[in-house]
This record gives C-alpha cells, sequence and structure tokens, in this order.
C-alpha cells in the first residue's frame, strides 16, 4: 500500500532497552478532505527520514501491523521505504471502446 501527501512532522527517535528504534512521522495526504496520518519507520530507514525536511512531498509504501495486548486491540502503520518527489494525482479515465474500432486482429 502506498500513502502520497506532505511530511507535516517529525517526533524524536525513541530507542527501547532492547536496542529497537523507532520514529514517528505524520503525512498530511491533502486534497478536499486531507488527513494526518501518523506512521512509524524503525532500524536504517530512521537516518533516511531524517535526511528529508518538513514540507516535503513524499510517497510511503506501508504495511499495517495489528496486535492484541492485554485485551486491546491496537494497529501501527509501519513505511517500510519514503521516498520523495513530486507526484500528481492520477485521475481515473474510462477507456471506451465502441463499433467503430477498425485496429481489432479479428
Amino acid at each position: 500500500m502506498e500513502i502520497k501527501g506532505t511530511l507535516e512532522a517529525k517526533f524524536e527517535t525513541k530507542e527501547f532497552k532492547s536496542g529497537f528504534k523507532k520514529k514517528e512521522f505524520v503525512v498530511n495526504t491533502g486534497g478536499e478532505y486531507p488527513q494526518s496520518i501518523k506512521m512509524e519507520v524503525v532500524k536504517d530507514n530512521i537516518d533516511k527520514l531524517e535526511g528529508i525536511p518538513v514540507g516535503t512531498e513524499v510517497i510511503c509504501k506501508i504495511d499495517i501491523r495489528g496486535r492484541l495486548y492485554e485485551g486491546n486491540y491496537y494497529n501501527n502503520i509501519l513505511a517500510w521505504a519514503v521516498n520523495t518527489g513530486t507526484f500528481t494525482k492520477s485521475e481515473d479515465k474510462a477507456v471506451e471502446v465502441g463499433a467503430d474500432d477498425n485496429d481489432l486482429p479479428f
């Protein structure tokens, strides 16, 4: 899955006793109904995210993780790739096939 938008915020890197590190950040999707979506990166992707300034357009490839802990369900959005660059919203264009299409092979 992908989420495209503008990098809105980055938070401090959290390090746990086990040595595991993660960094949370927010991407705003823009559009008519913008959403601010909080995600996280781990390991080597923390350094990659550090080099991206807030306000940059990003494309995040994500996995949604869920788990049960002490009777409650929790979800995380893990970004396993964060790429920069401009993008345009693709419009769905229906392809019309008419009776006058003469390029058919039969």
